[in-house]
This record gives C-alpha cells, structure tokens and sequence, in this order.
C-alpha cells in the first residue's frame, strides 16, 4: 500500500507490527512473573545457554547485547541481578581481562527450562489466530534477519 494512502495507522504494517510485538511482550511479562522473571531476563539466560553451546565457551555480555540486540548498559545490569540471584556466573575472560564471559549454573539451567515451557505456551495463545505457522515464522524470520530454511 503506498503510504500516502493511509488513512489510520491501523494500514502501517510497521505500526500493526510495532503493536502486536508489544501485545506479545506484555503477554509473556504477564506469564514470566509467575516465574520470577521478565522477558530480557530470559533472553539473557537464553542466549547464554544457545552461545554456549554454540562456542563451546561461554559468551561474553558483549556477544550477549549482540544476539539479542539489548544495549551493552541493559546486558550488564540484568546480568548483575540474574548474578546475585544466583542463576549465573561472571568469569574474567583470559583473553581479555575487561570482559566477562557468562555460564548458566543449575539454578539458571532450571529457571530457563521453566521459562521455555511459559515462552511456547505464550506463543502458543498469542499466535493462535495466525496464518500457517511456518508461512509466518518464514515472513517474521527474513524481516528480522533470521531466515528459515
């Protein structure tokens, strides 16, 4: 549709898709919370346990903020708290003795199992109404750089 015959918002596909990422944000906060954890938390500890398997070490805050495309600042304040809360660990990096790299420990391996179940269920409801699933996960992945094969 060409943009200068909008009418409303509701004609943007950037504001439709600006408004349903925010409705499935709010969803899975809502979920998340009966967990004791919020949305960045776990694509945190999510990250760090796919890059680690990934790498074969753990990663940095710095390739964290990278994967999940959180601010370096945000990274490194969530990962204090998930710290004192005991769901990770901070290891100096040998290489580079600025960086830190992260590891799950048990506490986080089972709170991320725990979240994985709520983020399917959420995605579940939410997504409920949506075309075929894998034409839409195909459309949502090349828009957001993550082709499917």
């Amino acid at each position: 549709m060409d943009r200068q015959t909008y009418t409303s918002p509701s004609q943007s596909l950037g504001f439709l898709l600006h408004q349903a990422a925010i409705g499935w944000r709010r969803s899975l906060a809502r979920e998340l919370r009966h967990i004791g954890i919020t949305p960045v938390q776990f694509f945190i500890l999510g990250s760090t346990s796919r890059l680690t398997k990934q790498i074969g070490e753990g990663p940095t805050q710095k390739a964290i903020a990278e994967h999940t495309l959180i601010d370096n600042n945000v990274v490194s304040q969530v990962v204090r708290q998930l710290e004192k809360r005991g769901l990770l660990v901070r290891i100096r990096d040998d290489a580079d003795k600025r960086a830190y790299r992260l590891a799950l420990n048990d506490g986080g391996r089972l709170k991320l199992r725990q979240a994985i179940r709520v983020v399917y269920s959420v995605d579940e409801a939410f997504f409920a109404d949506v075309m075929p699933e894998s034409t839409f996960l195909h459309a949502i992945g090349g828009l957001s750089g993550h082709r499917m094969n």
